[in-house]
């Protein structure tokens, strides 16, 4: 299971997406401008993975904030009928991007985070031909929204 529990949120720009560079959240948001509509809800930064220590070692909310300053933290989880995309946002997604997003579907699938199947996902302003390829062939589905 992720570190903390998810915070479903409606899909709505609201300017604030934790830990989204600059960057990131303006791609993001024109990603909700063109795709919102395709999805039930979202959550944000959401933490898989990470160390926790024993129970030697502190009380339980000191090694869950250890735990998740060690874990891996997804950009976004969309969730719509019948599937949950793992989505990482990237400017000019690179294979980076197609690394995370598929790292952390192998560890959301590791944590049994979703009883529905998972889908990597990058959203990004632009990807070049070889890094959509890849991500084809990798099982990664890209969504490019344009440079403004």
């Amino acid at each position: 299971m992720p570190v903390y529990p998810l915070v479903w949120t409606p899909l709505v720009k609201s300017g604030n997406y934790a830990h989204m560079a600059k960057l990131d959240s303006a791609i993001w948001e024109r990603f909700l401008d063109q795709y919102a509509d395709n999805y039930q809800e979202v959550a944000y930064d959401v933490a898989i993975g990470g160390f926790l220590p024993d129970a030697d070692q502190g009380d339980l909310p000191t090694r869950t904030g250890y735990q998740y300053s060690t874990a891996l933290k997804v950009d976004a989880v969309l969730r719509r009928e019948g599937e949950v995309w793992i989505v990482e946002v990237k400017p000019s997604g690179s294979v980076s991007a197609i690394g995370a997003a598929l790292c952390y579907t192998i560890m959301a699938e590791q944590d049994g985070f979703s009883q529905f199947p998972l889908v990597p996902a990058v959203v990004t302003d632009r990807a070049s031909p070889d890094i959509t390829f890849c991500a084809q062939a990798l099982g990664v589905t890209v969504v490019e929204v344009g440079v403004p």
